[in-house]
């Protein structure tokens, strides 16, 4: 019996000996084979962090090159508005300088004039203070022939009031008046003699015994022909 039970206990022993090497074989291999997954998942991760890198660098050089041809064309547009801007001026400014240049001999023909006018007109004295040169002027004219504004003068002969507005004189001109007519005027006085002479206006008064109504003196072509001398600044 001592015989049998010891075989039985060293069969046994060898058996979990067995079971045992084969477990720790068992163990080594799935050690490994973790291992391994977890080198395969650490080459894994490499791999995608380096992707990811190169995506994340492509990206940002696509933007930063979107980035300069946009800042580049802004650079061209804002260059070509200047320019154009520039050329706008220029054109302007010569314009201008046209403008000014035709202003300016605009100016020098007055100047000249006003010399001209200074060397053909001279009133070396008048009623009111004399004006600079320049400023003098020569107004003449006469009333209309057979439609003058005769007015009767009470059996003596006629007046008449005559328009000087158009001369646009400022100070009191110095008239010299003349009778015209056709007939009846030879032994006529007064036209010579001035009324209320104004800038605007004067009157005069014919006496004349043949000719007592202004029908009578528009009949007879009675006009008054003047000629005036003043100041129009």
């Amino acid at each position: 019996v001592s015989t049998q039970s010891t075989g039985a206990l060293n069969s046994t022993a060898q058996k979990f000996l067995v079971m045992k090497f084969e477990n720790e074989a068992a163990m080594n291999s799935t050690a490994q084979k973790i291992l391994e997954i977890k080198l395969e998942n650490e080459a894994a991760m490499k791999s995608t962090v380096q992707k990811i890198q190169v995506q994340i660098k492509f990206q940002k050089e696509k933007v930063m090159n979107s980035t300069e041809q946009k800042i580049l064309a802004m650079k061209f547009e804002n260059e070509e508005a200047m320019n154009n801007t520039k050329v706008e001026l220029m054109n302007k400014t010569d314009a201008l300088a046209g403008n000014l240049v035709v202003a300016e001999e605009k100016l020098v023909n007055e100047i000249e004039g006003l010399k001209l006018r200074a060397k053909d007109v001279l009133i070396v004295s008048s009623e009111e203070e004399l004006r600079e040169p320049g400023c003098a002027r020569v107004c003449a004219g006469t009333t209309k022939r057979g439609d003058t504004a005769w007015n009767d003068w009470s059996g003596y002969g006629v007046y008449v009031f005559v328009d000087i507005s158009q001369c646009g004189f400022v100070t009191i001109p110095t008239i010299t008046t003349s009778l015209e007519a056709t007939n009846y005027h030879y032994d006529s006085t007064g036209v010579t003699n001035i009324y209320g002479l104004t800038t605007t206006q004067f009157y005069v008064h014919v006496l004349d015994s043949d000719t007592q109504t202004g029908s009578d003196a528009n009949s007879r072509q009675w006009t008054v022909d003047w000629v005036a001398a003043g100041f129009t600044c």
